[in-house]
C-alpha cells in the first residue's frame, strides 16, 4: 500500500470517528437538556426554565440540527409564557410568546418538513389573543396555516390533536369551540399516543399525560367523574410527576367531587 493511499484511509477513518463523536455529543447534550426541561416544567419554576434555556443555547454551538435546538428553545419560551399567564404578567406573556414564534419561524425555515414546529406554532399563536385581540384575523390565519401544514406533514402525530383539542376546548361555543367538540380530538390524541414513536430519541416526545389530562377535564365538565378518574390515573401511570395533572386537573376533579 503506497503512502498516499495510507494517508487517505487514515483521513477517512479519522473523519468518520470525529463525525460519530460529534453526533454522539449532540445527542447526549439534547437528551440531558430534554430531561432537565421535563424536570423544570413539572416544577414550573422560572429560574429552572431559564437555566434549561441556557443549556439549549449552548448546544447551538455544536452547529448540528440547529432547527431542532431552535424548536426546544421555543418550547422553553412557550412554557415561560404559560408561567407568565399564571402570574398575570402580560408583558412577559408577550415577550416569551413573540420569542417563541420567532424561534419557530427559524426552525421551520431550516426544516419545513418538521411537523412539530408547526404544531407548536398552533399553540403559541393562541397566546396572542391575550395581548393583541385587535389582530384576531391574523392570529386565526396563522393558526390555520400552521394547522394545515402540520396535518399534511404528519397526520398521525398525537400532539397535533392535543393542541387542536386545547385550542378548541378554550374557544367559546359561540365561536365553534367548547368541550364537546374538543373531546374527540383529545381521544384521538390519546389513541395515537399508544403506538406513536418519535423519529429518534432527540425528537419531541411530550404530551401523553396532557392528552389524558385534557380528556379527564372534559369528563369533569360533563359531570362524569368516574371516567375522569380513569384518565387521571392513566396519566399518572405515564408520568407520575406530571405537574399538569397535579396542579391543574386534580384540583378541578377534587372541586367537582365535593
Amino acid at each position: 500500500m503506497n503512502k498516499k493511499l495510507i494517508l487517505s484511509v487514515l483521513f477517512v477513518f479519522c473523519f468518520v470517528a470525529i463525525k460519530s463523536s460529534f453526533s454522539d455529543d449532540f445527542s447526549d447534550a439534547i437528551m440531558k437538556a430534554k430531561k432537565d426541561f421535563l424536570t423544570a416544567s413539572e416544577k414550573d419554576e422560572k429560574a429552572d426554565l431559564l437555566k434549561v434555556r441556557g443549556e439549549f443555547e449552548r448546544i447551538l454551538q455544536l452547529k448540528k440540527n440547529e432547527w431542532l435546538v431552535d424548536y426546544y428553545l421555543a418550547d422553553v419560551d412557550l412554557m415561560l409564557s404559560y408561567s407568565a399567564i399564571q402570574e398575570k404578567n402580560n408583558d412577559d406573556v408577550k415577550k416569551y410568546t413573540e420569542s417563541c414564534l420567532k424561534l419557530l419561524d427559524k426552525c421551520t425555515d431550516l426544516n419545513d418538513e418538521f411537523a412539530d414546529g408547526y404544531i407548536l406554532k398552533m399553540a403559541a399563536n393562541s397566546n396572542r389573543f391575550m395581548y393583541e385581540m385587535d389582530k384576531m384575523n391574523d392570529i386565526i390565519a396563522k393558526q390555520t396555516e400552521a394547522k394545515d401544514k402540520a396535518k399534511l406533514l404528519e397526520p398521525d402525530n398525537p400532539r397535533f390533536y392535543l393542541i387542536d383539542g386545547m385550542n378548541t376546548y378554550y374557544t367559546p361555543e359561540a365561536f365553534g369551540g367548547g368541550v364537546d367538540k374538543a373531546m374527540p380530538l383529545f381521544q384521538k390524541s390519546v389513541d395515537l399516543f399508544e403506538t406513536y414513536k418519535p423519529k429518534d430519541e432527540t425528537y419531541p416526545n411530550w404530551g401523553n399525560d396532557m392528552a389524558l389530562g385534557m380528556l379527564a377535564m372534559c369528563y369533569i365538565k360533563n359531570g362524569k367523574l368516574d371516567d375522569a378518574k380513569k384518565y387521571i390515573d392513566k396519566a399518572l401511570e405515564v408520568n407520575p410527576d406530571s405537574g399538569f395533572i397535579k396542579n391543574t386537573v386534580l384540583p378541578e376533579y377534587d372541586k367537582a367531587n365535593k
